[in-house]
């Protein structure tokens, strides 16, 4: 009966280990993303922000943003 209780609970703690692990994994990916993005609005001309519906100031807020906020 404990092997039974045993092998459950490892089930479990591991099942939430691998859902933690996925959402930090889904977080860093989220970050590395906006720091990519967020550098690349500095390569852009006035014309190709204008394409995206940005302003420069637009871009400089966006650019100024740390990587952890939306």
């Amino acid at each position: 009966m404990a092997t039974l209780l045993h092998s459950a609970e490892t089930g479990r703690s591991s099942s939430a280990f691998a859902h933690v692990f996925e959402m930090a994994s889904n977080m860093l990916s989220l970050w590395r993303q906006r720091v990519v993005t967020r550098r690349e609005l500095g390569y852009l001309d006035e014309r190709m922000l204008q394409d995206i519906g940005f302003s420069r100031l637009d871009a400089e807020r966006e650019m100024s943003k740390p990587f952890w906020r939306e």
